[in-house]
């Protein structure tokens, strides 16, 4: 997956500065002033999880790329006046995702999307159709519930679980405190546990 309309060849450059446990403040601190490699460093970093939350979101797989893509493009535009002091990348990012995809459902591209992903599925060749059947099935299942869940119960969920952030992370995103989450997310699951089992 690329940025789209961004020169990505400018993330991949080989730099013997990077080591893969460079500290984060130091990769965002050089992406502000400009380094390419220190932001593809982050974009490496955080692609599968704001994917997944993309992914959540749309269920299409070329609309949440493209999604996934454009928060990134927006990120990198944006990292060079956001203040250090005030940036916590991982929260910043699901908030960029989050209007991309708000953007993105207004626009109606959303219904083109998912009747381009319909043309032609993608079927996981390491699976049997029994298993891939299953999953399908469970997939669906919890997607359902979740739409049932509060929007808030809902979002701390896809935070935590889809796009895998940590709890201080969520509640960076969320604008609430790490208690706050705590009780969100038990409450949330405990909601989601009982909408499937009466399913």
């Amino acid at each position: 997956m690329a940025i789209a309309g961004a020169n990505t060849a400018a993330y991949r450059v080989a730099d013997d500065r990077f080591t893969d446990d460079l500290d984060e403040d130091e990769l965002i601190r050089l992406a502000q002033a400009g380094d390419g490699a220190a932001f593809g460093r982050l974009y490496d970093r955080y692609l599968p999880s704001i994917y997944r939350y993309t992914y959540s979101k749309t269920s299409s797989r070329s609309a949440a790329e493209d999604l996934t893509s454009e928060t990134f493009l927006r990120a990198f535009r944006a990292i060079a006046r956001r203040p250090r002091a005030q940036l916590n990348f991982a929260a910043w990012l699901v908030t960029i995702a989050r209007n991309v995809v708000i953007d993105h459902h207004r626009s109606g591209w959303s219904r083109l999307a998912i009747v381009t992903d319909e043309v032609g599925p993608q079927i996981d060749e390491s699976v049997g159709p029994e298993q891939a059947a299953l999953l399908s099935v469970s997939t669906a299942t919890v997607r359902d519930a979740l739409t049932r869940l509060p929007d808030d119960q809902r979002e701390c969920l896809v935070l935590r679980f889809f796009a895998g952030l940590s709890i201080s992370e969520t509640a960076a995103a969320m604008d609430r405190t790490d208690g706050a989450i705590k009780q969100l997310q038990f409450r949330a699951t405990n909601r989601l546990r009982q909408v499937v089992k009466d399913r």
